[in-house]
């Protein structure tokens, strides 16, 4: 890729797995005391709570309202409640009508690549297996709606998020010329944690 190419990448790490990949992808069962279900009118104060406990700072109930206003969002989203209360998330969304995906950058058919978005599990509840609920009830919809791959974007810091995604069947995609280095940073730093299986 060219300099060009790097300058419209998202700085984001992009991951990937195709239809194959998600179809394997064991079932997942929230634990006792949660339920794993679609979101519901309601939703959005709790779910904007737990949104900006992750650093979605700008998810104030108007931005969840306004994010839902989408069609595959909703009827593609999957969150957990916990007495009452959102404590974890992910949303659908499709690859852009523009032909290039928001993600990879790359072109591509339109609504043909599904997208995780705003896979959030509150701190108060992580180490629960919440976001492996919610991002394969996520990717299983997109994939039962035509979707050929399922992508996302994540942080490099974000290590426990991207061990979870590894562990799912995502893979990482080279988009930018410093995808290679970071991508090695991301993997040693996980190696150095115990988590050499990523």
């Amino acid at each position: 890729m060219g300099t060009e190419d790097c300058e419209l990448s998202a700085k984001q790490l992009c991951m990937v797995v195709n239809a194959e990949g998600v179809l394997a992808m064991p079932d997942v069962a929230a634990p006792e005391g949660y339920a794993l279900r679609r979101y519901r009118r309601g939703d959005e104060g709790s779910l904007a709570g737990t949104l900006q406990a992750v650093g979605f700072r700008d998810c104030g109930v108007d931005r969840v309202l306004e994010t839902l206003a989408d069609a595959d969002r909703r009827a593609g989203s999957a969150v957990v409640e916990f007495e009452g209360q959102i404590v974890a998330s992910t949303f659908a969304s499709r690859m852009s009508s523009d032909r290039v995906s928001p993600v990879t950058r790359m072109p591509g058919e339109p609504l043909r690549e599904g997208v995780l978005d705003y896979v959030a599990t509150h701190p108060d509840h992580q180490g629960r297996g919440l976001g492996r609920a919610t991002c394969t009830a996520v990717s299983r919809y997109l994939v039962g709606q035509g979707c050929a791959m399922v992508s996302l974007l994540t942080d490099d810091w974000r290590l426990a998020a991207i061990h979870l995604y590894l562990s799912m069947g995502f893979e990482p995609v080279m988009n930018r010329d410093d995808m290679p280095e970071r991508w090695a940073r991301v993997r040693a730093e996980l190696e150095r944690q115990g988590n050499a299986d990523a």
